[in-house]
This record gives structure tokens, sequence and C-alpha cells, in this order.
């Protein structure tokens, strides 16, 4: 019986550790220069119209909210880049990180991390709907 006991112990153990470890899903990023734009007024600005979930290359499942606004500020290689104007949003994997979205032709395509300076992509592209906001 002892040893059908030490053989379970290591089983929970063992599956306890990947429980934890699926916590910390890595975020595939990738460089990034942010171009800001010279101008940030209304103009740019957009409210997501009804919720989006998208999945990183990395695997984590990021929802955005129907109803959050969001302004231009910059684009990079991948697209254009918009800070979220009425809360934050962050990327949850490793540790949280500030996120901004990546559109390029009316899709999402992944996040600006403006404290990395990097990009991270969607597994991918999402459709996007947005109603612009001025």
């Amino acid at each position: 019986m002892r040893g059908s006991s030490l053989f379970v112990a290591r089983l929970v153990l063992a599956l306890t550790g990947l429980v934890a470890l699926s916590g910390c899903i890595s975020l595939d990023t990738q460089r990034a220069r942010l171009i800001p734009v010279a101008d940030l007024d209304s103009r740019g600005q957009i409210a997501v119209s009804r919720e989006v979930t998208a999945t990183l290359s990395g695997g984590a499942v990021q929802t955005i909210a129907s109803g959050s606004q969001w302004r231009r500020v910059g684009a990079i290689v991948q697209g254009d880049v918009y800070r979220p104007l009425d809360r934050g949003f962050t990327l949850q994997g490793a540790r949280q990180v500030e996120a901004w979205l990546v559109i390029a032709r009316a899709r999402l395509v992944g996040f600006y991390l403006p404290g990395e300076q990097a990009f991270a992509p969607l597994k991918t592209p999402v459709a996007l709907p947005v109603e612009m906001r001025q």
C-alpha cells in the first residue's frame, strides 16, 4: 500500500505543478518601434461595438470589451496602434503587462506593449467591429 500512496502523492504533485504553470502563458513578442501621430485629436477615436475574443500566438486568450474606447496614438510596421481611453488594458502572461490594440485593415492583428516596446501577435487576426467617435 505504501508504494501506491507514494505514487499518488507524486502524481498529485506533478499535476499541481502543471496547473500552476498553465497560468504562466508566455507572450511571444517582437521588438517594435512606435511612430507617434502628430495630432492626437478626436478623429482617431474608436469604440468597439461588440465584444471580441482573440488568441495570442502563445495561446493566451484576450477579450476586448464592447463599448471600450481607444485613441490612435501611432503606428508600428504591423498596423495602427490604439491606446485605451476609458480604462486600462493588460495582457496576462508570466506577468501582467500594459497593452494597446494593433489594427490593420479593420482586423485586430495583435497588441503593442508600450513598456517593452514590443509587438505581441495574435495566432490569427480577427475582425474588430468599431464605430468612429468624435
